[in-house]
């Protein structure tokens, strides 16, 4: 059995998380997930039902410990990718808006945070955000880091390896140096490249579908 330790982690990175330790010969088909949210739980017990294996819950300090077992080596595989697999085991997250086909995406980054109200909940989403691009199916073509956002990419981020699996995986990663410079952090830069405000315009002006954070 593999343990998982999921605290502060957001849909739908418990279910990846989950998925990917079933498919490791070391699982032996069955994984404990530790979760502090109630949209985990039920999301972890409905992957369990899709992989046919049998699921137990108990409430653990902060939270609660999900066990997943009995699941086949046949089973825990995702042929058709990972986010196929969760819609086939009716796991709802935030959809984008439909792109069109063919269609590139740049992201913009502008902030540590997601959304407006407690900072230490955008956190937690905007770590989750960015660690589903990176496990997608078909990543973002360019994602873009300015203003506060800049400091995510720098030394010290809780995000740098998220960003980089998602270079790895093809994504342009560029953080704007104006912003750097205004915090201080351009020595302490991790991943990706610099650019300005004249090549954010062009990506602005330019074809690729545009998605602010």
């Amino acid at each position: 059995m593999i343990e998982i330790d999921s605290f502060g982690e957001t849909c739908p990175k418990p279910v990846i998380r989950a998925m990917q330790a079933l498919q490791d010969p070391a699982s032996e088909g069955s994984v404990r997930v530790r979760v502090d949210n109630t949209v985990a739980v039920e999301n972890l017990k409905r992957l369990a039902a899709s992989k046919q294996g049998a699921v137990t819950v108990d409430e653990i300090e902060g939270g609660w410990a999900v066990t997943i077992e009995g699941v086949t080596a046949e089973a825990a595989e995702n042929p058709a990718g990972d986010d196929a697999a969760l819609a086939e085991a009716g796991i709802a997250c935030s959809v984008p808006e439909p792109v069109v086909a063919g269609q590139q995406i740049t992201v913009f980054v502008g902030s540590k945070a997601l959304g407006q109200g407690a900072a230490e909940l955008g956190h937690i989403l905007i770590k989750g955000l960015v660690y589903a691009m990176s496990q997608a199916d078909e990543p973002p073509h360019r994602i873009v880091f300015f203003n506060d956002g800049a400091a995510l990419t720098c030394e010290g981020s809780e995000l740098v390896d998220d960003v980089r699996e998602l270079e790895r995986r093809g994504c342009e990663v560029l953080t704007c140096g104006t912003c750097l410079d205004f915090h201080g952090l351009r020595d302490r830069l991790a991943v990706g490249g610099v650019t300005n405000l004249y090549a954010i315009s062009e990506f602005v002006l330019g074809p690729d579908k545009i998605v602010t954070l």
